[in-house]
């Protein structure tokens, strides 16, 4: 699967889920890298690569709208440079607020 199937469709332990990414158009930095990395499969394999993951999102453009997706959206994986445990903290903490 390439990173442009993945973004665009989603993965969960490698199952399509049918997300829809519009933004995503292949000019990002994780086009550049596997796919996998970001839809990692225990959470031994996501602390190894959370860094590597993070650095990339961190210099891409498309940060900011793929952090929003996954923030409104039943997205796995890690998007905007946020794993699901952090986006899901980061959302209950702005109900908390708001």
């Amino acid at each position: 699967m390439t990173l442009q199937e993945s973004l665009t469709h989603g993965t969960t332990n490698k199952r399509m889920v049918g997300i829809k990414a519009p933004y995503f158009d292949g000019t990002q930095p994780c086009a550049q890298t596997d796919p996998e990395i970001f839809f990692p499969e225990n959470a031994q394999e996501s602390r190894q690569v959370k860094q590597l993951v993070q650095s990339i999102c961190t210099s891409c453009e498309f940060k900011e709208p793929c952090l929003s997706y996954a923030m409104v959206n039943p997205v796995h994986g890690t998007w905007g440079g946020l794993t699901e445990f952090q986006r899901n903290k980061l959302g209950a903490r702005k109900r908390q607020y708001a």
